[in-house]
């Protein structure tokens, strides 16, 4: 038999190109170093517009030496390197050039270096964020020691955000509205603030500059969807917001406005659907207003007084209760227990050990302590206000009732 060389490599040459062919995967590169940190666990995770994906771990060696190579989405893609509770994000631009990262694990956050431009602009844009979360715990902390009240750290925590957000939009998202980080800034949440919401007004501006400009520089970019949808939704909201604006004004000669002596709350209940205190009030039914938080340890005690005046009062009391609870799950499980109308205000602000810093429900309403209740009478006027005091609450309705 003769070995014909030709033959031979024209062979290996389809055999790679086949092997090529069927990998169709895009796959990056992120590696470097971290100092003081051997024997930890290193994570990497994809950020996607949901909760972040776990990829891939390693634990990290004496030399710190780390390199993961991810499968990478059409266009930028963003990932997280994770070392306990510290996290860092980082992009993967579009021709997949490596992402070299150093740092020290002792301080992985701040010490962290990125060689590439891309990751760099992220990293700036990471620490504007960064900063505005410490300066709202700060904010908390004096008003948590009685150096301010509550209206004033309520103000003062939305005049920082208002100013960084100011900063970000000039500095990031109109200068260059194609770039990672300024994708990447209008999906950050800062001490559980959502900063740009694409169903304001004020914000859809952005969103829409985002969404053209990854459309025309990243056509294939599986995330254009994602901001097409939202820049979509947002603008029909602000159609029919004009539209119901519309419709009120033409209204409003005609119809006699009914004054009550409470203020209104429209908060979502678990199924997510807007609940107002006037569809309940105007049932013609004693209502009882009640602020609380399931996971404060007083919450069972309470629940079951309340649920023995529902229960008492059956067909003529009524209960609108306002959660201030800071996992959403926890309380729409908690909220499937309960045989009364319980709604939940997003708005809430809380500190890093999930304590209620501050809530416009309990704000309009002047309430500082929970439990505190409110008896709202039949004829819509509002009675009695009890705090932390099932008992008297049951003395105060019983007088009502008769």
């Amino acid at each position: 038999m003769i070995f014909n060389v030709k033959e031979a490599a024209a062979a290996l040459i389809f055999i790679m190109f086949s092997l090529t062919a069927c990998d169709d995967r895009r796959l990056g590169v992120i590696e470097g170093n971290i100092t003081d940190a051997e024997g930890q666990l290193l994570v990497l995770e994809h950020l996607s517009d949901g909760a972040p994906r776990l990829v891939d771990t390693l634990r990290l060696a004496a030399d710190g030496k780390f390199r993961f190579a991810p499968e990478v989405e059409t266009g930028p893609d963003f990932f997280s390197l994770r070392l306990g509770n510290q996290s860092v994000s980082l992009v993967i631009d579009t021709l997949l050039n490596p992402v070299k990262v150093t740092a020290n694990g002792k301080n992985l956050t701040t010490s962290y270096q990125v060689a590439d431009a891309a990751n760099q602009e992220l990293r700036d844009a990471v620490q504007q964020g960064n900063r505005l979360r410490g300066q709202i715990v700060g904010v908390n902390q004096t008003f948590n020691q009685g150096g301010m009240s509550r209206q004033q750290a309520r103000d003062s925590i939305l005049s920082l955000v208002n100013s960084y957000k100011q900063h970000v939009l000039t500095t990031y998202i109109y200068a260059n509205p194609a770039s990672p980080a300024s994708y990447y800034l209008l999906f950050e949440t800062v001490s559980g603030l959502v900063i740009f919401d694409a169903n304001s007004p004020q914000d859809l501006r952005a969103f829409g500059a985002v969404a053209t400009s990854w459309r025309f520089n990243y056509p294939s970019s599986p995330r254009n969807s994602v901001l097409e949808k939202m820049t979509i939704r947002g603008q029909a909201l602000r159609r029919a917001e004009a539209a119901r604006a519309q419709r009120a004004d033409s209204l409003a000669a005609s119809v006699q406005i009914e004054t009550r002596s409470f203020p209104e709350l429209n908060l979502p209940n678990a199924d997510d659907h807007a609940v107002s205190l006037t569809s309940v009030v105007e049932q013609g039914n004693v209502v009882l207003l009640d602020f609380t938080a399931y996971y404060l340890p007083y919450s069972p005690a309470h629940n079951m007084a309340l649920g023995k005046l529902y229960e008492k009062y059956a067909g003529k009391l009524k209960i609108y209760q306002v959660c201030l609870d800071y996992d959403e799950h926890f309380w729409k499980t908690s909220a499937d227990n309960v045989p009364w109308t319980t709604v939940r205000d997003r708005d809430a602000i809380y500190d890093a050990q999930g304590r209620i810093q501050y809530a416009p429900s309990a704000l309009t309403y002047n309430v500082g302590t929970l439990p505190t209740t409110f008896i709202i009478d039949a004829k819509g006027e509002l009675k009695n206000r009890v705090e932390v005091d099932d008992e008297k609450l049951e003395a105060d309705l019983t007088k009502i009732m008769r």
